[in-house]
């Protein structure tokens, strides 16, 4: 199978592992598809496509974990404003 092949069915898999939420898997995957990315590729059309398939797929991927990322810290600041408002009420 061909380099960018299997790069294009590893960010396959990392998108759905983003939308499942399943995170460790998702850094598994990336951490096999690095490598892959980082060789030199061949600049025919064929090449390029999945390159640019890649790139498409990437985005969505930052988009999804961005939203995660965003949802953790906002859940993070309301549990800290909970504990600070809990130890307000709670000093003599």
């Amino acid at each position: 199978m061909d380099v960018l092949e299997l790069a294009l069915g590893l960010t396959r898999a990392m998108l759905a592992a983003a939308q499942a939420q399943e995170w460790p898997r998702l850094i598994e995957l990336e951490a096999e598809r690095e490598p892959l990315l980082l060789r030199r590729h061949a600049s025919d059309p064929d090449s390029l496509a999945r390159l640019d398939e890649i790139l498409a797929y990437d985005r969505q991927l930052q988009a999804i974990v961005g939203r995660a990322r965003d949802s953790a810290a906002e859940q993070w600041q309301q549990e800290t404003d909970r504990a600070r408002a809990i130890a307000a009420y709670a000093r003599p």
